[in-house]
């Protein structure tokens, strides 16, 4: 019985450490599309700053130093969770990460 129970643990812990960073990296993507979206769009579609625009150590500072709070204070309608989503869906697919994208494109 205990083997059992133990190996039902390993199932449920290992199966969570799989799915937690695949649903963060959809979640960023969302969350960024969203949220980001709401005031950085071009024409009405994807956001104006995509994940491209930068390098990852530019994505890194502009959170770091928290350039967002400089014009528009959004910690009101992000949670910090969401934040950290966003952040590391920009860094991921930056200009120079093995996965670039622009948003909105696949």
């Amino acid at each position: 019985m205990k083997k059992v129970t133990i190996c039902l643990m390993l199932v449920l812990f290992g199966s969570l450490i799989f799915y937690h960073p695949v649903a963060n990296a959809m979640d960023g993507e969302n969350l960024f599309k969203t949220k980001c979206g709401q005031c950085h769009k071009t024409n009405g579609e994807a956001p104006v700053f995509s994940p491209v625009k930068y390098a990852s150590s530019q994505w890194e500072r502009f959170f770091v130093r928290e350039k967002h709070k400089r014009k528009k204070d959004i910690s009101g309608q992000i949670s910090g969770n969401e934040l950290a989503s966003i952040k590391q869906f920009l860094i991921d697919h930056a200009a120079d990460s093995d996965l670039p994208i622009a948003a909105g494109l696949k």
